[in-house]
């Protein structure tokens, strides 16, 4: 599989991601704010040590074209958290 899709694979699944995990933490906060909060935390870890991990073990790229995905799979994930925060309002 080439680069590109890889990018666009990493900016996709971390725009999901990203936004499931707000989803999860506004529900988390709603019964208790500490759940919440370092629940986000603990998987917003995880999936970034999978994705290292995955991406490790499954891709061979250049330095050039990690930093390609690593700034993919940032920008999708920022995107998935604002769009969330934008759209939906927590009921603490």
């Amino acid at each position: 599989m080439s680069v590109t899709l890889w990018i666009a694979g990493a900016f996709a699944v971390n725009l999901l991601v990203g936004a499931g995990l707000v989803a999860a933490a506004y529900k988390l906060m709603e019964q208790r704010v500490a759940a919440g909060a370092f629940g986000s935390v603990a998987v917003g870890t995880a999936v970034i040590y999978v994705e290292a991990t995955l991406g490790e073990e499954m891709l061979t790229v250049t330095v050039g074209e990690m930093k390609l995905l690593v700034i993919a799979a940032a920008v999708g994930a920022v995107l998935g958290v604002l769009t969330t925060l934008l759209v939906f309002e927590p009921e603490l």
